[in-house]
């Protein structure tokens, strides 16, 4: 009798493996660029282009760039625009990137991954499916603006395609998707298994007052698999 139940028991035991390695339990994971979980800084500034270069084990190849540009004359009532990367020190706060700013302070902000000077080794990033966009996870947004992000690519990453699209202001967290599909270039295929640089950009969105405070907690690559986020970049047309 006690061989019996061992071998049911081991029996059991073998099934529910094989049930573990069945495909509807294989879901491709999301590839995580940038959790803002280490890379800790922050840039403060009132006019002109100022970078700050990052590094940590949360980051795509260990190295981030963050930037503040203005145009000519920066802010005229020299209000600062903040962009600091906070990882967080409490499991109720999650890490993040943060965007604050003054009144009419509202400057281009970027961040990149890859190659700091032209001709720099790229990523060498693959994104081939089950990839198929990207997802930038926000904690809230105060007013509208406009989400670019750009993908480099060939010989030295001399080439590049883009998209972008405008976000309306939330008070509660959501997520933006940007399917690969939408992105747009004139130099041929994109190569999603050999991307070179990654770029996200935040700028205002129609009222040059709008000075947006903003956070973002993730940036990832999501495999089709995935649901839907909150909002899909650029919205679908009708």
């Amino acid at each position: 009798m006690n061989f019996k139940t061992n071998a049911f028991s081991g029996a059991a035991m073998l099934a529910a493996a094989a049930m573990a390695l069945m495909p509807h339990t294989l879901r491709a994971q999301d590839l995580t660029l940038d959790d803002f979980s280490t890379g800790a800084g922050k840039l403060t500034a009132t006019s002109g282009s100022h970078t700050a270069t990052q590094t940590g084990a949360g980051i795509v190849v260990g190295t981030r760039y963050i930037s503040i540009v203005y145009g000519p004359g920066g802010s005229e009532f020299g209000q600062e625009s903040i962009l600091q990367v906070r990882p967080s020190t409490t499991k109720k706060v999650p890490s993040a990137l943060i965007w604050s700013n003054g009144f009419d302070a509202s400057p281009l902000i970027q961040l990149y991954w890859g190659p700091a000077n032209y001709g720099d080794t790229p990523l060498n990033l693959n994104l081939s499916p089950p990839y198929d966009r990207f997802r930038v996870s926000f904690q809230g947004l105060s007013t509208n603006i406009v989400l670019s992000a750009s993908v480099w690519y060939g010989a030295n990453t001399n080439m590049y395609a883009a998209e972008s699209c405008g976000l309306l202001a939330s008070n509660a967290p959501f997520t933006v998707d940007i399917p690969f599909t939408t992105f747009t270039t004139t130099e041929g295929p994109i190569p999603w298994n050999a991307i070179g640089g990654l770029l996200l950009e935040f700028s205002e969105g129609s009222s040059p007052l709008n000075s947006p405070n903003l956070a973002i907690t993730g940036f990832s690559a999501i495999p089709a698999s995935d649901p839907a986020g909150t909002v899909t970049c650029p919205p679908p047309t009708t």
